[in-house]
């Protein structure tokens, strides 16, 4: 690959992985909030995320039902975006509300470096996964996973 075609990757993937590891960073010290005990109010919070989770569902449904996805494959799409927004809506507000609330925590401990690290990984990975979708379907149907 040339230099051009290496930096235009970049200046497309870039921004959307660097989002996504933002978002994954904040889910990861949601998750660390709940289970530290740290999230309060999160039964206050709960029915706005059950919310956004039936707006990305719906929103899925309406953009995947006019692809070439139809039927159950349609519906299968929409509940797995749904499912996903709930999850990190959910978790990543928790986990600014808690570093806002707690940034020592967060911040001082150094953890938030390693769920930074974690979440740069799994964008990388789920960035890969997609454009090889494929290849990685074709290796998972061969393994018998």
């Amino acid at each position: 690959m040339n230099d051009s075609v290496r930096r235009e990757v970049l200046v497309r993937a870039g921004p959307l992985i660097a989002a996504c590891t933002l978002a994954l960073t904040a889910a990861f010290i949601g998750v660390v909030a709940l289970l530290s005990g740290a999230a309060a109010g999160v039964v206050a919070r709960l029915p706005l995320y059950v919310l956004a989770g039936a707006v990305g569902f719906v929103g899925a449904l309406l953009a995947v039902e006019h692809s070439r996805r139809t039927g159950q494959s349609a519906l299968a799409t929409a509940a797995v975006t749904g499912v996903v927004g709930f999850v990190l809506i959910g978790f990543g507000t928790e986990g600014i509300v808690y570093a806002l609330t707690r940034p020592d925590a967060v911040v001082a401990s150094h953890l938030f470096v390693y769920l930074l690290s974690a979440a740069l990984i799994a964008s990388g990975l789920g960035y890969w996964s997609v454009r090889n979708w494929s290849d990685l379907s074709r290796l998972l149907r061969r393994s018998g996973l």
